[in-house]
């Protein structure tokens, strides 16, 4: 048998991990290097059989499962999605949709923005609600959404029986995010937080934030917190927002600022560290410099807390 040089078994080791490369950055499934949700596995239910083939698409094909929603999945860092279709004896059908983002933060992002304030609410995954036909939630990395026809009047049982078990292969139900606990809960809409994956209020140096609808003493406002890598990507940002609002200072430093924005009016907020939080939409300057306040001291209790 011929034997083959070091040199040769380096080049053909190379040339292994080169082609396992290439076949999975051209839509090769990978949900084993995914992280939380990796590996991922439809259940079995009984009375229930998959039906066809599991789909599967990548950042690249998603538009042709949905065509007018990709874009907003894709500003999330979505990674892949896994469709699998369930049916029974009596022709009912259920269909399950995983969508895999890049962090469970960014799940959670296009999860807030497609859950209704005013749905009903369930304990399932970290969150989910339901509705006639329709149960979604959030899972680890994972934004998951089921439909189901011609189920009858135990619809929504089977479809939390479904999610239950999702949930089991998902590998645990994950949590909401933490940072959303410093935001103060006096006046706060129940489930209107939010995560903004991408150019908060339009601007490109505002990498994302995370905001929250507040009703208070007659006063309908929303309050924002933008989570910095470190102090100095804080200082740039807020130095970029001065620049670009016309108040550019000479000094930039950590405190209060109450500027005019041309496109969003009157502007409150504070920075300290790697955070920056303020409100929007609020013209009492009281009622301002209090919620502002609360916010403060929940930051301060995350801060103590990590």
């Amino acid at each position: 048998m011929k034997k083959f040089s070091a040199v040769q078994k380096a080049c053909f080791l190379f040339s292994l991990f080169f082609l396992i490369g290439w076949m999975l950055g051209n839509g090769a499934s990978c949900w084993a290097s995914g992280g939380e949700g990796g590996g991922y596995s439809f259940p079995e239910m009984a009375g229930w059989k998959q039906s066809g083939e599991i789909q599967i698409y990548s950042r690249a094909n998603l538009y042709d499962y949905i065509d007018g929603g990709a874009d907003l999945y894709l500003k999330y860092d979505f990674q892949e999605l896994k469709v699998a279709d369930y049916v029974n004896d009596r022709k009912a059908s259920v269909t399950i949709e995983v969508y895999r983002h890049k962090t469970p933060v960014h799940a959670f992002g296009i999860y807030s923005q497609e859950r209704l304030g005013n749905a009903n609410y369930l304990e399932v995954g970290a969150q989910g609600y339901s509705e006639k036909g329709v149960l979604n939630f959030l899972a680890a990395n994972c934004y998951v959404k089921m439909s189901s026809v011609d189920v009858g009047p135990e619809d929504r049982e089977v479809l939390l029986a479904f999610a239950k078990k999702v949930v089991e292969n998902l590998g645990g139900k994950g949590s909401l995010p933490s940072i959303l606990s410093s935001f103060p809960r006096e006046g706060e809409k129940k489930n209107s937080e939010k995560f903004i994956s991408r150019e908060f209020l339009g601007y490109a140096f505002f990498h994302s934030a995370f905001t929250a609808d507040y009703e208070l003493s007659g006063k309908k406002f929303k309050l924002f917190l933008i989570e910095g890598i470190d102090q100095k990507d804080c200082r740039n940002m807020v130095q970029e927002y001065l620049k670009h609002t016309g108040n550019l200072q000479t000094k930039v430093e950590e405190g209060r600022y109450q500027l005019k924005d041309p496109y969003h009016g009157g502007m409150d907020f504070y920075w300290k560290g790697s955070y920056i939080w303020g409100a929007l939409d609020l013209a009492d300057e009281t009622l301002r410099s209090k919620v502002l306040k609360l916010f403060a001291e929940g930051l301060e209790k995350r801060i103590e807390a990590l």
